[in-house]
């Protein structure tokens, strides 16, 4: 059942030997993308509490003929092993300060239901619950609260809430968050506005300089000292990692956990 797959982490510690050899490569697969993508800034830092990393997409969400409370919705095999397995991959690589979260979305698109996998880095996730108490109180969340948890809750709250609990929990400044929530109360207010005018601050990933980790901003609005911040932080790592992922990078692909195991050890 997706239900099942909205708690997929675990926090225990665990050696990265304990993964399969099946598991093992689907895993170095999955953390190559994620590395290559905004997630790197999750993953090897903390500048992103919570980031993206695999999305899938299986047919069990109820079709419009079946109703509110139904038991007999999804056939024993809708939901393939591959899902389970990723259930498993999550477990195992939930180690430290990182937690995986395999998250079914609210929305779905007729009998498919979308299931995003996330990482969440516990130490900046609690101090961001933490900073934004006000909001995330809401809920009797609290720094202790468990990613897995707090996650579906936002997922499954009303828009605007869940773009604002989104866009703090993915690392955003403020005053970006308070402006794509308000621009789209506005539309929602305004039938005649189709969209507030604005400007985006583009954060460069391995896989390309735009369209990854980027974020709205009021239309005209210079960046500030936090642009500037997020941005000097985010090269620095980044860099870093670029020079570090040719020793990583075999005939078979990037070795993608060896590389996210060794980042702090020193030479």
């Amino acid at each position: 059942m997706v239900v099942g797959l909205a708690v997929a982490s675990c926090q225990v510690s665990r050696p990265f030997t304990t993964l399969q050899n099946s598991d093992r490569a689907l895993a170095d697969s999955m953390l190559a993308y994620a590395l290559d993508h905004e997630a790197v800034y999750t993953l090897l830092d903390t500048i992103k509490p919570v980031s993206s990393v695999k999305f899938l997409r299986f047919p069990v969400a109820k079709t419009s003929f079946m109703k509110d409370g139904d038991h007999q919705v999804t056939p024993g095999d809708s939901l393939p092993a591959l899902a389970l397995q990723y259930a498993r991959i999550c477990a195992e690589l939930s180690k430290g300060d990182h937690q995986f979260v395999m998250m079914p979305f609210a929305q779905k698109e007729g009998h498919m239901r979308n299931i995003e996998i996330y990482v969440v880095r516990k130490s900046r996730f609690s101090s961001l619950i933490a900073q934004h108490a006000a909001f995330f109180g809401q809920w009797g969340f609290t720094p202790e609260s468990d990613p897995a948890t707090v996650l579906p809750v936002i997922e499954y709250e009303s828009r605007h809430d869940r773009n604002r609990g989104y866009g703090l929990l993915f690392g955003y400044p403020l005053y970006a968050v308070d402006f794509f929530v308000t621009a789209n109360q506005t539309v929602e207010k305004d039938t005649t506005i189709k969209l507030v005018p604005r400007d985006f601050f583009a954060i460069p990933v391995y896989a390309g300089n735009k369209g990854h980790f980027t974020y709205a901003m009021p239309k005209g609005h210079q960046p500030s000292e936090i642009d500037s911040m997020i941005y000097r932080r985010a090269v620095h790592t980044l860099d870093r990692y670029k020079a570090q992922r040719p020793k990583y990078f075999t005939s078979g692909g990037l070795k993608a956990i060896a590389l996210w195991r060794n980042w702090n050890k020193k030479p």
